[in-house]
């Protein structure tokens, strides 16, 4: 059977496979098939055979090529009364069959290929690609239509660049490139188009512009439209990461329940992962549920998916037995009828095999195979941190341009923006609230107005458990029994995350039940072993309490958190630090209780917590909150037993040395010398000394500072106190090595290594070698001393003491210069500087300062000027960790 095709090269096919035909024979056909099986005069074809003028021997050569024709088709070349007609009846004919609808796979390249003719095969060609255009628009359209925008992307990629200026094919690439997440090229699409007018002397019309605008603004216009689902009425940002993750769920699970507190934008982002997913379904049907009072669901049910009931039938059993195909349902809102929304899941996951579930609700349903994805706030910087990328900023600036009118975020409030969304926990809901505000307010001032942030987070939503943040809260709260409300209501006493020990203190009954049921109702957060609430429930906790439960509340914590701090820091490695780490993980709940004791309370237990903080705040750097802490409380407890005041003064002492105030140290520390002896407490008495003759020999007042240390050695000696007769002694050697006396001194520091070491006191073993490692190099023992000091080293960063590991650092830094590489040297130097000055303990012993400066000194005479530099660039690259792990090797 002959075939004949246009759709590309000119050519005829017969059961033998293709037919060959020379140039002109093959013109002859093209002229006629454009035709379409009528007559073509001889006139005619001389014309289109020969655009440029026929020739005197046209007519012959006519019928040389007619007969050259009618070998390669047989009698389909017949003769026409004044020409030629190819008879087309029951063959084959691309051109025919495109136009009848036939795909576009037909075509093989551009019409007529390779013919050179006249204006009717010109004209033909140009109808066929014009047709070949509005199919491909039309299959574009469809492809968007039934949500296959990369499908579509990739085909419609390759017929722009075919046709760079088609405009139609250029919206069609925009919307399918942004809609599967590539607005860059989509606007990228734009340019190239815009480019290809320009050199035609044309430029896009309007509709290309404003398309081109909207993919700028992300106009929610532009997502596609899926039945069943309702219009976004703003652009959804963010959570791409969540978004896969629940895609691949509902990929390979029947029921995902999607949890989290109210606010966190479980609905949301329900519905934009079918909107993704909706190609992939037959039907996408939502199921509201938070306005559902009384009744069975079933009648929801079958309103939402468009099913009448029958008579005589149960709705739910109408419903399971018309939904077929592959279904994708959300129930959403489903806390408040948690137990049938849960009978209604498994019985339409029974029934509906190709059914696949999301519920929303705050709390999973409990159903087996259930897939719990729990769904937190967005994205934000980190502390200091002011990351525009972020998704929770970026949901800011977008709803603070829609509240101002499309003027954003300027560059001064980037900062304050995304502290503010850091504050909000990245609650989608408080996050759109706050933003509606900048209407009226400024975002340092929306800032300043956080401590009464459920007044604050008020808007005009149509649904009423979204127009505050509190109304967002309570909707949850009404849900929870009188023992979930009750703990909920004390646990906005802690300002950061709890364990069980704790919060069964303040509740004072075994708390496991209702905590549980808090957690699982999206009340309270575990995370990392550990409780917490997000800042708005913490407020909203704290509001609920009244003042009977705030005073009761308080008064566990506080007296729970003195117990605790009673007991001194253990002196071994792994402890310490297990110590370290858990009064950090606490310090702003202790901060917060220690407040409410001095505002409340009873200052003098919050005296009592703030002097057992004492060395937390100077291992941790952080003297100065440390320093006002135990200030307030000194004032507000005047009237404190001795003993009490006496231990806060110095605390207080010790931290103002460490920080750099000598003459406040001594003060303080003078003040708890008097207060010991005056109340004739003989082991307080003792410390204070130790702690003056520190802080007389940072003063470089060394008789006052030998004066101090003989006294307490003395004392020590006398209580038979090992542990303050080893720290008096490796503290009096300190000052005899200041002055020079290291024959003196060695021996006090050999003895103070030979006790800690005896009583296990890691810190002050790490001391005393950090001490006799100093004697060493002074004396010129270089191995020794550097043995000493990599030792004390390893102690300190088993104890987590950073100071410490300055202190070696330092040390270490003194011998390299000495063994002549003065470059490492002043690179440990320079890491060291800069970390105390982070930290905010600057060395304070003289003779140590005084030897680390002419170590520098040394250093530098030997380098240049752009080596000293480039060291020190080094240094800024390098993290304290990195280098004490090298050192340690």
């Amino acid at each position: 059977m002959l075939r004949f095709e246009v759709l590309g090269p000119v050519r005829v096919t017969g059961d033998a496979g293709e037919v060959t035909l020379p140039p002109k024979p093959r013109t002859l056909l093209a002229v006629l098939l454009a035709a379409r099986g009528r007559p073509v005069t001889v006139e005619r074809l001389l014309t289109e055979l020969w655009p440029d003028g026929a020739p005197s021997t046209a007519n012959a050569t006519l019928q040389m090529h007619v007969s050259a024709l009618r070998k390669a088709v047989g009698d389909r070349m017949r003769t026409a009364p004044g020409g030629y007609q190819l008879d087309l009846t029951g063959v084959g004919f691309d051109a025919t069959e495109f136009e009848q609808g036939g795909p576009l796979v037909l075509w093989r390249g551009n019409a007529y290929e390779g013919v050179t003719a006249g204006p009717s095969v010109a004209a033909d060609a140009a109808r066929l690609h014009e047709l070949r255009l509005a199919t491909r628009l039309r299959w574009a359209e469809r492809e968007l239509e039934e949500g296959r925008h990369v499908t579509a992307a990739v085909q419609l990629a390759g017929w722009s660049a075919e046709q760079p200026a088609g405009e139609g094919l250029a919206r069609l690439l925009m919307l399918a490139l942004y809609r599967s997440g590539r607005a860059g090229d989509a606007l990228g699409a734009f340019t190239r188009t815009t480019r290809a007018l320009k050199e035609l002397g044309a430029r896009p019309g309007g509709e290309l512009d404003a398309l081109a605008e909207a993919v700028r603004r992300q106009d929610p216009i532009l997502d596609r439209p899926v039945p069943g689902l309702p219009a976004q009425r703003n652009r959804f940002i963010g959570r791409r990461a969540e978004l896969d993750r629940l895609l691949d769920l509902i990929g390979t699970s029947r029921l995902v329940s999607v949890v989290g507190p109210g606010g966190a934008g479980k609905t949301r982002i329900s519905l934009e992962v079918a909107r993704e997913a909706a190609a992939d379904y037959d039907s996408v049907h939502i199921v509201e549920l938070a306005e559902h009072r009384d009744g069975p669901l079933g009648a929801r049910l079958a309103a939402a998916t468009g099913i009448r009931e029958e008579p005589g039938v149960p709705v739910l059993e109408t419903v399971i037995g018309q939904l077929s195909g592959r279904v994708l349902l959300i129930l959403d809102n489903c806390e408040h009828v948690r137990d049938a929304a849960a009978e209604l899941a498994h019985a339409l996951l029974a029934g509906c095999p190709g059914l696949r579930l999301v519920a929303t609700s705050r709390e999973q349903l409990g159903l087996p195979g259930e897939v719990i994805f729990t769904l937190g706030g967005l994205a934000t910087p980190g502390p200091g941190a002011s990351d525009p990328h972020s998704d929770a900023v970026r949901l800011f600036a977008d709803r603070v341009a829609a509240a101002r009118g499309g003027a954003g975020l300027t560059p001064a409030e980037q900062a304050v923006a995304a502290e503010l969304c850091r504050r909000l926990d990245g609650l989608p809901l408080a996050i759109e609230l706050a933003a509606a505000r900048l209407r009226a307010l400024a975002v340092t001032e929306i800032m300043s107005r956080l401590d009464r942030r459920l007044d604050l987070l008020t808007g005009n939503s149509p649904v009423a458990r979204h127009q505050t943040m509190r109304a967002a809260i309570d909707w949850g709260y009404d849900l929870l029994d009188l023992p979930q409300q009750r703990l909920l209501r004390l646990l906005g006493v802690f300002a950061g995350g709890f364990d069980l020990t704790v919060v069964a203190e303040v509740y004072g009954d075994d708390p496991l039940d209702p905590l549980t049921q808090l957690v699982d109702r999206s009340m309270v957060e575990w995370r990392d072993g550990r409780y917490r609430l997000i800042e708005t429930i913490r407020a909203y906790a704290r509001e609920r309490l009244d003042a009977t439960e705030r005073v009761r509340a308080y008064d566990r914590l506080v007296d729970f958190l003195e117990r605790r701090l009673a007991v001194p820091p253990p002196t071994d490695g792994p402890q310490h630090a297990a110590w370290l780490s858990g009064i950090a993980a606490d310090h702003d709940t202790i901060v917060a209780a220690i407040d409410w004791s001095l505002r409340d309370g009873d200052p003098e237990r919050g005296l009592a917590v703030a002097s057992g903080m004492w060395w937390y705040w100077w291992v941790a750097g952080r003297m100065i909150e440390g320093r006002e802490w135990l200030g307030r409380a000194l004032d507000a407890a005047p009237a404190a037993p001795p003993g009490l005041r006496g231990r806060a003064l110095r605390a207080a002492a010790a931290l103002a040395r460490n920080s750099g105030d000598l003459a406040q140290a001594r003060k303080l520390g003078e003040q708890c010398l008097t207060t010991f002896r005056e109340a004739g407490d003989r082991t307080g008495e003792l410390a204070a000394l130790n702690n003056l003759l520190i802080t007389a020999q940072a003063q470089e007042d060394y008789p006052a500072s030998l004066e101090f240390g003989q006294a307490a050695i003395a004392a020590a000696e006398e209580a038979s106190d090992a542990r303050m007769l080893a720290a008096a002694s490796n503290n009096t050697a300190g000052t005899l090595r200041c002055m020079g006396r290291l024959d003196e001194a060695e021996p006090l520091f050999t003895r103070a290594l030979a006790g800690f070491r005896e009583l296990g006191d890691r810190r002050g073993e790490a001391a005393a070698l950090t001490n006799l490692s100093t004697t060493d190099r002074r004396r010129g023992r270089l191995a020794p001393a550097r043995s000493a000091m990599l030792e004390a080293l390893a102690i300190y960063t088993e104890l987590s003491i950073t100071e410490g590991q300055l202190d070696a650092v330092e040390g270490l830094a003194q011998l390299d210069i000495l063994d002549g590489d003065a470059a490492g040297g002043l690179r440990l130097l320079a890491v060291a500087e800069r970390e105390r000055a982070a930290l905010g303990a600057p060395s304070f012993t003289p003779d140590e300062v005084s030897d680390k400066e002419s170590a520098e000194a040394n250093a530098r005479s030997g380098l240049g000027t752009g080596e000293v530099a480039a060291i020190y660039r080094e240094a800024n690259a390098l993290t304290l960790s990195e280098v004490v792990a090298a050192l340690l090797g």
